[in-house]
């Protein structure tokens, strides 16, 4: 899972309204600089506490099914990761799968944005999508 840290954070955007939310980052600086780039000012900072319980194989296989249940409906990745994220009980599995969708809508492909969370979807789920890109049957 690399050095990234959970945040929960609160700010102003740049049209006054309140709004909070979770992020992964590496570091505080990170974090302040992605906020900077949704042009929000942040209010609070607080870091969260990671449960590795919440990243047992059984946890992403049952992400993976899901998420291959979305996409044979027809959605796309990214708003199958985002539907995912909005119904998830878990905050950091919400804040993981917000990442991906955004990661996604950024033009990164779904391997490389999972690259940095071997922790969560081992090696083996990493390059079965990877194959799964390269031949154009990801579900």
């Amino acid at each position: 899972m690399a050095s990234k840290q959970l945040w929960r954070w609160r700010g102003i955007t740049g049209d006054g309204n309140a709004q909070d939310g979770m992020l992964w980052a590496e570091s505080r600086a990170l974090l302040l600089m992605a906020l900077q780039q949704q042009m929000v000012t942040p209010l609070s900072l607080k870091r969260i506490a990671i449960n590795s319980a919440q990243w047992r194989g059984d946890k992403s296989a049952e992400v993976i099914h899901q998420l291959a249940t979305l996409l044979k409906a027809g959605l796309t990745l990214s708003e199958g990761l985002a539907l995912l994220a909005e119904q998830h009980p878990s905050k950091q599995w919400q804040a993981l799968l917000q990442s991906l969708a955004h990661d996604l809508e950024q033009g990164v492909a779904f391997s490389n944005a999972l690259l940095p969370w071997s922790e969560v979807f081992p090696p083996l789920y990493q390059a079965m999508i990877r194959t799964g890109e390269l031949t154009g049957k990801l579900s």
